[in-house]
């Protein structure tokens, strides 16, 4: 190994971010290290210290690479439903592509970038023509990430050592299915009602209902 590599010439922020994220891919966000990132650059553990302080910082970075990555795109022409569907699309994908971003928020106080707060205010944009408070904007749209963040972390657990297409509704049916329900009517109706469907459909379900209370909520503030 040269000495270049082992003083950290040659190095950079966006690298170190960049197999950051590859690990914490592979093995989740526990998995990356200062050593293990040093490692896999052939670099000395310290020389990463002059591009990252430690690693909330890291974090920080990491989230917010993988958040321009999956920025939200030009919306104009759609309503404000449309873009949260549209959000939650993008957010999914990505959670789907990175899980271990369901869990930067326990790592890093708060995971948020540039990237981040472009993402946050896109979201408060999409909800302006609602007319609601901008705090009421913003607990509208904390419920919606609080719903899939999850939603995502119900589905990924459940996918964990084998991939399914079937929703948390059809899975939790199943495992009622061979349960004595005699005596709770109302879950031995449930159990025999149709599919409630495969894939994201259950969740896309899920968003509009929330999207109707806030719909409701909006409405009502529109007459005070």
């Amino acid at each position: 190994m040269s000495k270049g590599s082992r003083d950290g010439r040659g190095l950079s922020r966006a690298r170190i971010v960049a197999v950051a994220i590859e690990i914490a891919d592979a093995d989740g966000l526990d998995a990356v290290s200062m050593r293990r990132i040093a490692e896999q650059l052939g670099s000395g553990t310290m020389s990463l210290y002059r591009h990252v302080s430690g690693k909330d910082d890291l974090t920080v970075a990491m989230v917010d690479t993988v958040t321009e990555a999956y920025a939200y795109p030009d919306a104009d022409g759609l309503d404000w439903r449309a873009r949260m569907h549209l959000l939650a699309k993008h957010d999914w994908d990505m959670y789907e592509a990175h899980p271990w971003l369901l869990f930067a928020d326990l790592t890093a106080t708060p995971p948020f970038g540039t990237e981040g707060l472009k993402s946050m205010d896109w979201a408060l944009a999409a909800l302006e023509p609602l007319g609601m408070p901008l705090a009421e904007s913003a607990r509208a749209i904390m419920t919606i990430n609080k719903y899939l963040q999850g939603s995502a972390r119900s589905e990924l657990g459940e996918r964990r050592g084998q991939r399914s297409d079937h929703g948390p509704e059809t899975r939790w049916r199943d495992r009622l299915a061979e349960v004595d329900l005699s005596e709770y009517p109302r879950l031995q109706l449930l159990v025999t009602l149709g599919e409630p469907g495969t894939g994201r459909p259950w969740f896309d379900s899920g968003l509009d209902l929330i999207l109707d209370g806030i719909a409701a909520r909006s409405a009502a503030f529109a007459t005070d």
